[in-house]
């Protein structure tokens, strides 16, 4: 039995070391109130986090509670500096940081969380919607791994949901961007249920994929 709970307990110890013997670098872009609860839960996981605006000196106060291993920087700093980079935008900035953007982010996986809004987001908003998002998001920033996930999850569920074992739609098409997505849904506390970009849009507010759900009723959506 002494045998049995050590392996138990060895085989424990193995699997953290390895899971936190690669933490990552992880940008945010966009530290409100979703980035920033994202960001947190990702420091509390181990990575390193770069929360990034337009006005970085104001976010003393979000790096402070986030942890030791965060940081702010500007949006060009965190575009540089990440493994990955996290979009946590109003969907109508799309088009003024692709322009800031351009060439910066080739090869690398883009974890989006910004939905456009046509009330909010105007032409911009209402042409990602018709267009379909995921199509929207690769003409924005052409050359990047994307990913799509927390959607229409808001950032109070987000806190008080991490590690109660609900289900995240994670949007991906290639191996990298659907790899590294799950590993930060689950990092942040969430289940990951990997689907189709071609159905991103199905997972924006007021969509069949949004709210917070089980793994089986999210399965049981998509029919799988």
């Amino acid at each position: 039995m002494f045998r049995t709970l050590f392996l138990m307990f060895a085989g424990l110890v193995l699997c953290t070391s390895q899971a936190m013997a690669d933490p990552l670098k992880i940008s945010v872009i966009g530290a409100g109130k979703v980035g920033g609860t994202l960001g947190t839960l990702w420091v509390k996981a181990g990575h390193s986090v770069m929360f990034s605006s337009r006005h970085p000196e104001a976010l003393t106060d979000l790096v402070k509670a986030a942890g030791p291993n965060a940081q702010a920087g500007s949006v060009s700093d965190a575009a540089a500096w990440g493994d990955v980079i996290v979009l946590s935008v109003p969907y109508g900035a799309m088009p003024v940081l692709s322009e800031q953007l351009k060439g910066k982010l080739d090869g690398k996986v883009v974890f989006s969380t910004s939905n456009p809004i046509s009330g909010r987001d105007g032409e911009v908003g209402l042409k990602a919607l018709n267009m379909g998002v995921a199509l929207a998001d690769q003409q924005y920033l052409p050359g990047i791994h994307l990913v799509r996930a927390f959607n229409a999850i808001g950032y109070a569920s987000m806190k008080d949901q991490s590690g109660q074992g609900k289900a995240i739609p994670t949007f991906a098409d290639d191996t990298q961007a659907r790899d590294l997505g799950a590993r930060l849904v689950r990092d942040a506390g969430f289940i990951p249920v990997l689907v189709p970009l071609a159905r991103a849009n199905e997972g924006l507010p007021g969509g069949p994929l949004s709210g917070v759900m089980s793994e089986a009723e999210l399965k049981h959506r998509l029919g799988l």
